[in-house]
């Protein structure tokens, strides 16, 4: 079997689990955490229909939004595109985050999670896609509220089970986040 092919019987065994009704955004997001080198087969199961397949046998549903192409559809909708092009040192705030960027990822995955329900999952790939671009724990931190039901996130990157922290590609700095992680 192999590692793609792993993580799906995991998350499958993980969203099979009874979901109850009582439980904060946060305690409903997983985090399946894989090395990157391994994200083109991962993204071949999902994109095949198999995940949205196994998931189904749950008897829940499964939604997909894919983060990779986000940066260039916001980039060449807009407005100060030009402007930020010459001087690309404006593109980013204090945070390290492109201005503006965050606002339109919302509403994008708000868009996708339009008529969910409690009893489906939203899963997020291409998060690798926004590195040095957007941070994905501001992301999650203010899309988790949002969906219904489960937030499932393919993060290329590594989990500290010891102090609980992500770190995406490998970066140097992680993040703590209550969230269920999915690793092999």
């Amino acid at each position: 079997m192999t590692l793609a092919q792993t993580i799906l019987e995991r998350v499958k065994e993980h969203l099979a689990l009874p979901w109850p009704d009582n439980v904060s955004a946060r305690e409903r997001v997983v985090m399946v955490v894989y090395p990157p080198s391994d994200e083109r087969k991962l993204r071949h199961l999902i994109e095949s229909g198999e995940f949205a397949r196994e998931i189904a046998t749950t008897g829940h549903g499964w939604v997909e939004h894919d983060l990779a192409p986000e940066f260039s559809r916001w980039l060449a909708n807009y407005e100060y595109r030009d402007r930020y092009l010459g001087r690309p040192e404006r593109l980013w705030d204090d945070a390290g985050n492109v201005r503006g960027l965050e606002e339109y990822l919302v509403n994008r995955i708000a868009e996708t999670a339009q008529g969910m329900t409690a009893n489906d999952t939203l899963a997020l790939i291409g998060g690798g896609g926004l590195f040095g671009l957007h941070s994905v724990s501001s992301l999650v931190e203010h899309i988790e509220s949002h969906i219904p039901g489960r937030l499932v996130i393919f993060f290329p990157g590594e989990h500290d089970a010891k102090n609980n922290s992500y770190r995406l590609l490998g970066a140097k700095d992680g993040w703590g986040y209550l969230a269920v992680p999915i690793t092999c």
